[in-house]
């Protein structure tokens, strides 16, 4: 596109009518206040009816006139010519208009040659996209870059790194969002076993306490034996005491058996030994010597008798320790029968159930508090097989941690890389300006979701008037390329760019608008060429 004529009337410092042509390199000079951003204003209005930041509410008429009009001609991309006049009231909106082509249209034809309002401010008026928010620059951007396969992306990474990604992501960021949610929560679960893992460990440091035993348990089951006695009234007690007197006389006889058969063996095994161990055994009854395959079945046949013997000294132990134990409870019952009288007989009651009862009480506490460290015990081999189970959680999240980190890492080089690619078709208009989509966290080396414009590597922030300057210009004609809207760019200021070339860095395919302030000096507007002869001549 390329504005070729421009006529006002009314309109900002123009009250009365203005009109000029504009050239392929057209130059404004003037001193302040003498109308050179009115071009700009003008071209803006006749395609937009906004100002400068696309506020149709605002007044552009000039203060003494109640009537705005700017006509304007110029030649599209297909290199047809058009005309547009806009007029607007400043009391009466009925009569406002807009011409295409000397015929009424409405705002929306008009758009047919600019294709977006924001898009078409962000290229005429340098300020307009430099001074917008990241968020809104990197929109606008976007919106013109050409769609990036994402597979095609995707199928450069190796096989390995496809392998963490699984699958193409739909989303990058939201990916990689994902992925750090996951991460933190896998944090937030081994700080949480941590903590469960130290409140085992208490649980598993805890001294227990010995187990204690009732040792009195012979003596409280005499003591029950004998009050169930003391209130019986049928046993007699001479025939309680002949069962006493036959329990005696039968542990006699076992334990003179018992002492009979250990000095039998103790001498029948004095004898086996003797055998045994000479190299020439002798017969112990009749002297002679025993030839060796007889001296071995002698053996044999003596160790069979001594385990025999052994086995009935077992048994009548057994035995006697029975009858030990049945005595002590006959005893009991014939003690229980000596009483006289039966006020006798209630005291010995009640003697025996206050010792029962003392007895009980103590076998209770010994039994709780057994209990108490029976379950201090399974409570510290749970703790124990949970401090086990915990670890094991804690290994398996930090796998998890690492697989994430791994996969995140795959996953940014995938979005730099796509990132990349469609930037391709942006970067090839940029000279010393670089967009970063991205920024790199500190510490962590984490890509966080970005748009950083920088001119020579220095941020806008940092960048001195001049270098805002072409910073902008060098944006402008960056949308102008990947819109194709080839809409003309203006310089204004340029005065304050005196070494940048505006001219031959973008006036070969596009109309560029040079305004630059002399002071003192009325407005002017003149094609480059023309300008330059007129200043090789003076010069």
């Amino acid at each position: 596109m390329k504005v070729n004529y421009i006529k006002t009337k009314g309109f900002r410092k123009f009250e009365q009518e203005f009109e000029t042509k504009l050239y392929d390199e057209t130059v404004i000079t003037g001193g302040n206040t003498k109308g050179k951003t009115n071009i700009l204003y003008a071209i803006i209005w006749a395609f937009l009816g906004t100002n400068l930041t696309g506020d149709d509410k605002v007044w552009l008429g000039n203060k003494n006139s109640e009537d705005c009009y700017v006509e304007l001609k110029f030649t599209d991309n297909q290199g047809i010519e058009h005309t547009i006049a806009r007029y607007k009231n400043k009391y009466d909106s009925k009569r406002n208009f807009i011409l295409l082509d000397d015929r009424r249209t409405e705002p929306e034809i008009l758009q047919a040659f600019y294709s977006d309002k924001k898009l078409f401010l962000s290229i005429l008026n340098p300020n307009y996209f430099i001074n917008k928010k990241p968020a809104e620059q990197k929109e606008m951007i976007d919106k013109y870059l050409p769609d990036i396969d994402i597979m095609n992306v995707y199928n450069k990474l190796e096989d390995t790194e496809k392998k963490y990604l699984e699958s193409v992501p739909k989303n990058i960021t939201e990916y990689i969002q994902e992925l750090n949610s996951n991460k933190k929560m896998y944090e937030d679960k081994i700080k949480n076993l941590h903590g469960k893992i130290d409140y085992a460990e208490q649980t598993v440091n805890q001294t227990l306490e010995e187990k204690r035993v009732f040792e009195k348990e012979k003596e409280l089951s005499l003591a029950r034996q004998e009050l169930s006695f003391l209130t019986t009234d049928t046993v007699d007690k001479e025939k309680q005491q002949k069962i006493v007197d036959d329990l005696n006389a039968q542990m006699s006889q076992l334990e003179k058996q018992i002492n009979e058969l250990t000095i039998k063996m103790n001498e029948g095994k004095k004898t086996y030994l003797s055998i045994k161990n000479q190299e020439v055994a002798y017969c112990p009854l009749c002297e002679q010597v025993i030839q060796e395959e007889s001296k071995q079945i002698t053996i044999l046949n003596m160790k069979k008798d001594l385990e025999m013997e052994f086995e009935n000294r077992t048994k009548l132990e057994k035995e006697l320790a029975d009858l030990k134990s049945k005595l002590i409870v006959e005893k009991c019952k014939l003690h229980a029968l000596e009483g006289t009288s039966d006020v006798d007989k209630e005291k010995g009651i009640t003697v025996v159930q206050e010792q029962i009862q003392c007895l009980e009480q103590e076998q209770l506490e010994i039994e709780k508090h057994n209990n108490s460290i029976e379950v201090k015990q399974k409570n510290i081999n749970g703790a124990k097989q949970d401090i086990i189970i915990f670890k094991k959680q804690i290994t398996d999240y930090e796998k998890l941690i690492e697989n994430v980190k791994e996969t995140k890492t795959i996953a940014q080089k995938l979005f730099i890389n796509y990132i990349e690619e469609k930037m391709k078709f942006a970067t090839k208009h940029l000279k010393n300006v670089k967009i970063k989509y991205y920024s790199v966290l500190k510490g962590s080396g984490e890509l966080k979701d970005d748009f950083i414009i920088t001119y020579n590597d220095n941020e806008l922030k940092n960048l001195s008037h001049s270098e805002t300057i072409a910073t902008s210009l060098e944006l402008c004609n960056m949308l102008n390329k990947i819109s194709k809207i080839n809409v003309p760019l203006f310089v204004d200021d340029s005065e304050s760019c005196a070494d940048y070339n505006f001219t031959e860095q973008y006036a070969k395919d596009t109309q560029i608008l040079i305004a630059r302030v002399e002071k003192g000096q009325e407005l002017k507007i003149q094609d480059s060429a023309t300008q330059n002869n007129e200043q090789l001549q003076a010069a």
